[in-house]
């Protein structure tokens, strides 16, 4: 299966990815992700975004996916996520509409959807690429949600939400893939 693991910011994702990873050893992650992007090309993002840096990220996120062959690989986010993100920060339309097309098209790349929700259970972490601020996470958590809803009635691909502790997360995951 070939999912994207994606949702705000301080949800626990990378983490998630990690213990899955461990503890299914027939699946795999890329070693690079979206952050070594923002770091590589120190860009400014969440609500200090711009075009050029959605634009980088869309260009990563969206390479990764559709070039990545492996059968069996869990993705740090998408181009879902990158999307969002760019909605969150209203930035100009004509880069809406062509991050919404590779948003549709990498779909098709994909076979499921794994979605993390902002949770009061997740302790925020302050570092340089998470934003804390929980009014802006809440909205971001709002537009995944909106978003996933109109990918549910666009498109096949199953969106399942993975919550809880740690624990709790992989035995989500188990059950819905074995």
């Amino acid at each position: 299966m070939r999912i994207a693991v994606i949702g705000p910011q301080n949800t626990g994702k990378s983490t998630f990815i990690q213990d899955f990873v461990s503890e299914l050893s027939d699946y795999s992650t890329p070693k690079e992700t979206y952050r070594d992007v923002v770091n590589n090309l120190n860009l400014e993002i969440n609500q200090k975004t711009s075009v050029e840096a959605q634009e980088a990220i869309l260009n990563f996120l969206y390479d990764l996916i559709v070039n990545n062959l492996d059968k069996n690989i869990l993705f740090d986010r998408c181009v879902i996520d990158n999307y969002i993100y760019s909605l969150a920060a209203d930035l100009d339309k004509s880069f809406l509409l062509i991050t919404h097309r590779k948003m549709l098209d990498h779909l098709k790349h994909l076979d499921m959807i794994f979605f993390i929700p902002a949770a009061v259970a997740v302790n925020l972490v302050e570092d340089e690429l998470r934003d804390t601020d929980r009014v802006y996470i809440d909205k971001v958590n709002r537009l995944f949600m909106e978003t996933l809803f109109y990918i549910s009635n666009i498109s096949n691909i199953p969106i399942r939400v993975i919550s809880g502790d740690r624990k709790e997360r992989l035995e989500i995951a188990r059950s819905i893939l074995y």
